[in-house]
């Protein structure tokens, strides 16, 4: 019997979860226009489109050492906005912070 590795450079179907629990509402709301994925021997990567833009605005990728980063693209060139060693932890700056006791307080 023949076993093929997983590749380090691909997305885990946990990954992928993580991305959907960040992407769904976005999507939902109208603040993303939609997500391309682009995969290649040495990167897994899921771009985010943003409406009335012509190109990739965002970009989460997993690449070959198995290290995530996510990246902004203002024209000029990707620029790292996060990493980790995890999905879930490069991720984090696009999850919603808990509100404090303090906020609320104000409410």
């Amino acid at each position: 019997m023949n076993v093929v590795a997983f590749s380090s450079a691909r997305f885990t179907p946990a990954d992928i979860a993580e991305f959907e629990t960040v992407a769904a509402p976005k999507l939902r709301q109208g603040h993303w226009a939609g997500v391309v994925r682009e995969t290649a021997r040495d990167h897994d990567r899921l771009l985010v489109l943003l409406p009335g833009v012509d190109r990739p605005v965002f970009r989460f990728e997993r690449d070959a050492r198995g290290r995530y980063s996510l990246s902004f693209n203002d024209r000029s060139g990707w620029y790292g906005i996060g990493a980790g060693a995890t999905a879930a932890d490069c991720l984090a700056i696009w999850r919603p912070r808990p509100r404090t006791a303090q906020a609320l307080s104000v409410l």
